[in-house]
């Protein structure tokens, strides 16, 4: 099934809309599939949505609502779900990964609500959910969004790994070359400036820009102890996630 998807979605686009849909998938006579690979278990395109040329998928599925677009050169690779909302957009050269089992557990998956947009040249770390409101932007280019991340012990070989999802809310902006560290939420009409690292939850409307560099005090051990322990099969290193 999917090695069929990816082999029809490279014809024409009529072709392999028909062909798509024989196959089960949820294919729109309006929507476009340029030159691209589409490896997925489930795939859905609603009325005047577009998949441009030179996309790379390989995830378990992909919606795109009505005129959503995602454009050129786009990289989407792991066990993962996409969806986009109405008149949502993904631009040219951005990436999205996620790890296999055991490396990751569970689901994740990337929501993209009505409006928002993502420009150029962006990475998307999807060990866990990312997901955005409506209206959105990130803009630029350069930003980073972190849904996993280490702590080391002061000495020796021991760490230990913190996931958390990502929640950016309605009307966001994201200047470019923004860092977003896991677990961290993002509120409804906040502004963020170019080069700023997002490392706690931003929960005040308005603008935020780049914090100066601080110390903290913390070693491994007081890590653990504030965050919350996945105990979840096969998986091959000691994982936290944050607590909301």
């Amino acid at each position: 099934m999917r090695f069929l998807t990816a082999l029809f979605s490279l014809f024409p686009s009529k072709s392999a809309n028909l062909f798509l849909k024989l196959l089960g998938h949820k294919i729109s006579w309006n929507s476009k599939i340029g030159l691209s690979i589409l490896y997925v278990k489930s795939l859905t395109l609603d009325k005047n949505s577009k998949i441009g040329h030179f996309n790379f998928f390989k995830v378990d599925s992909v919606k795109l609502s009505n005129q959503a677009v995602i454009k050129n050169f786009n990289f989407f690779k792991g066990p993962i779900t996409l969806f986009l909302g109405k008149k949502s957009r993904i631009g040219k050269f951005n990436k999205f990964t996620r790890a296999y089992s055991p490396i990751t557990y569970g689901n994740s998956s990337l929501c993209i609500e009505d409006g928002t947009g993502i420009t150029y040249d962006n990475f998307f770390d999807l060990t866990c959910s990312i997901s955005f409101g409506k209206n959105s932007q990130v803009a630029g280019k350069g930003s980073q969004f972190w849904t996993h991340g280490y702590m080391h012990a002061n000495s020796g070989t021991e760490r230990i790994r913190v996931d958390g999802d990502i929640i950016i809310g309605d009307n966001v902006y994201v200047g470019t070359r923004c860092v977003f560290n896991p677990g961290v939420k993002v509120s409804n009409a906040i502004n963020i400036g170019g080069n700023s690292v997002i490392s706690k939850d931003l929960t005040e409307p308005g603008m935020y820009v780049n914090q100066s560099l601080r110390y903290l005090k913390k070693d491994v051990q007081q890590v653990r102890e504030r965050l919350t322990r996945v105990h979840e099969k096969h998986l091959i290193e000691e994982i936290y996630t944050k607590n909301k």
